[in-house]
């Protein structure tokens, strides 16, 4: 809670050191104690994080998370997850009602600023724990997606409209940020999963239209080679089991992207890059 310059980012940082050393300690009874320090942290939730910054707020839940995931017991490790997720949860429920009621709500810069967060919250969470996160996952994913449709739709508009000076403005980029936010969860999500059968017939049909139609459609400048990281993470985790989805993922991504990368050596390098780890990890699939 001290606000001196550079005391709270020292403080997040170390804690999560300390907690990469010996996070077992966190989730025992230790001697003395009636219980857990982590149920303490949790049930104070709101009060040890008042004072800090987004950014710090990411580094103490990606330490929770790690806590979280040293808990042996699934029931309790489901029980301290959903606590720790209770306050992103309850603002981001706020935020899908208040669209429900007028979609106009989501293109406040505040409410992009509040969606980006959260979503960064639950990266950070999910890059710690790892599989276990997938009780969250479940909770936000639907709506997750609803929301990078809307924003990508809007996104796409202004940028046909505007121009490529419209894919600099403020407001396209707060947009882009909650997208590529949403892509980078997704990736470590799918990174971090265990349960491959789940992962290919809960996850992967959900993903096909809102993300990669999306990529294909989009106008150039909206497109996000995140989602080119995002779909290499798919194949090399899926490999063999994938085949029947690799026509539709060449569908999508080849063509479109091959008219940017190749127009001139200088535009769009970081799709360049990502297109060409696609590629190695599909032949990977047909050669394996």
């Amino acid at each position: 809670h001290e606000t001196f310059e550079g005391v709270q980012d020292m403080a997040c940082d170390t804690f999560l050191k300390i907690c990469t050393k010996c996070k077992r300690k966190f989730v025992i009874v230790q001697v003395g104690e009636s219980m857990p320090f982590i149920v303490e942290i949790l049930c104070k939730l709101d009060e040890n994080i008042k004072d800090l910054a987004n950014h710090q707020i990411h580094v103490f839940y990606e330490t929770i998370g790690m806590m979280i995931g040293a808990e042996g017991d699934p029931q309790r490790r489901g029980e301290y997850l959903q606590k720790l997720m209770e306050p992103p949860n309850t603002r981001w429920q706020a935020i899908i009602a208040a669209a429900h009621q007028n979609v106009e709500s989501l293109k406040q810069q505040e409410t992009i600023k509040h969606v980006a967060h959260i979503l960064q919250t639950n990266l950070s969470v999910c890059s710690s724990l790892g599989q276990p996160f997938q009780s969250q996952m479940q909770h936000i994913f639907g709506d997750m997606l609803n929301v990078y449709k809307m924003y990508s739709e809007l996104i796409s508009a202004s940028i046909a409209s505007g121009g490529q000076y419209a894919a600099r403005s403020s407001i396209v980029k707060a947009m882009r940020s909650v997208k590529k936010v949403v892509l980078r969860l997704l990736e470590v999500f799918v990174d971090k999963a265990e349960d491959e059968s789940a992962l290919q017939s809960s996850y992967l049909p959900a993903l096909m239209d809102p993300v990669l139609g999306d990529y294909k459609r989009n106008v150039p400048d909206a497109r996000d080679a995140e989602v080119l990281s995002l779909f290499t993470a798919i194949v090399k985790k899926l490999q063999a089991k994938l085949s029947n989805e690799v026509p539709l993922i060449f569908d999508a991504v080849f063509e479109c992207t091959l008219d940017m990368i190749t127009k001139n050596f200088e535009d769009h390098p970081d799709h360049r890059l990502k297109f060409f780890g696609l590629l190695e990890a599909i032949v990977g699939i047909v050669i394996g």
